[in-house]
């Protein structure tokens, strides 16, 4: 598994869009599983008031394509599974930072 961790705020830098379009094409081409973990700065970006906002939407597209999606914290979208960022690196092949 190829684990894509998120950790750059989507307010102060747009990098994560790379990260979401990697994990993407990843899940598209099914040459190898993929999962998200998102960190802190992204994770507290994400809240009940920012539900329409362009980063939850672009995050949102990852479950049509049954991307997993993790979190250091629990967050408001239902598809996304709260854990460590260490325990979900034990499962990966490899890790890409955003």
């Amino acid at each position: 598994m190829i684990l894509i961790v998120i950790s750059s705020s989507p307010l102060k830098s747009s990098i994560y869009i790379q990260g979401i379009e990697a994990a993407l094409n990843i899940a598209e081409s099914e040459s190898d599983s993929v999962a998200v973990f998102l960190e802190s700065e992204f994770s507290l970006s994400i809240n009940k008031e920012s539900t329409d906002e362009d980063h939850v939407k672009r995050l949102k597209q990852l479950f049509l394509f049954d991307v997993n999606v993790y979190s250091d914290i629990k967050l408001c979208l239902d598809n996304v599974q709260c854990t460590t960022r260490k325990e979900i690196q034990l499962k990966a092949d490899k890790v890409v930072v955003f």
